[in-house]
């Protein structure tokens, strides 16, 4: 197994290349995009080993993949911080080894990813489980926003307001039995019992996701388009 260092710092990369080395790994250093596409061409490695601290890095793991698709890689990261490994969850990493890391886990983290494995520090792998929840459950809501009519996103966005049938018939100029079967139909799309759950949902819905069709954002665009004329 060739595996590619990315550090810009040489001592970095000799040092790594010696530990893995020691531990039986072929290993090789590069630092700028040139000799980075030129390794990952000649020597196909399977495996990156990046320096986080490398300003270009992220840059240097794409052009490694443009090369050699499906490159597994390992980040070792200089800071403890939660933010920074999200970003890099995003890139598409393997493995993410903090600060304190010794030479024994760095070749443990390599060899288990070479094996198919994920390694993450137990805190920061309960991280990644709390963001895709969260982010299934915000795909979910806009998804059961985009089911509803255009009228019903104006009637759940009223109810949010906490708006009655009455006065929401008044504010769109339809019946109320109108608007009632209305607020029956989204009950039935979004599988809730109340009025209330509606205006919660849409609440949550709204801060998921600030809108980039203006019809989420509230009634007001369709209470422009139906003024002047009743609709039923």
């Amino acid at each position: 197994m060739s595996i590619l260092v990315i550090s810009h710092v040489r001592l970095v990369r000799e040092a790594l290349g010696a530990i893995l080395a020691d531990g039986g790994l072929a290993a090789f250093g590069a630092s700028s995009r040139e000799a980075v596409e030129a390794g990952a061409v000649e020597r196909k490695p399977s495996m990156a080993v990046v320096d986080t601290l490398h300003p270009e890095a992220t840059a240097l793991i794409a052009a490694a993949r443009a090369c050699v698709p499906g490159l597994s890689v390992v980040v070792l990261a200089m800071h403890d911080r939660d933010e920074d490994f999200l970003a890099w969850t995003d890139v598409g990493i393997s493995g993410y080894l903090g600060p304190d890391t010794s030479a024994g886990d760095l070749l443990s983290a390599v060899r288990r990813v070479s094996a198919g494995d994920i390694v993450y520090p137990a805190r920061l792998a309960t991280l990644v489980l709390s963001r895709l929840s969260r982010q299934s459950g915000e795909r979910s809501a806009r998804a059961g926003m985009y089911a509803l009519t255009t009228r019903e996103r104006e009637i759940a966005a009223l109810l949010a307001d906490g708006l009655s049938n009455k006065l929401i018939g008044r504010r769109l100029r339809i019946a109320q039995p109108t608007v009632k079967n209305h607020v029956h139909n989204i009950l039935a799309k979004w599988e809730v019992q109340s009025r209330g759950e509606i205006a919660a949902r849409y609440r949550r819905t709204i801060q998921a996701d600030a809108g980039p069709d203006r019809e989420l954002a509230g009634p007001q665009d369709g209470v422009a388009r139906h003024a002047g004329r009743p609709v039923h």
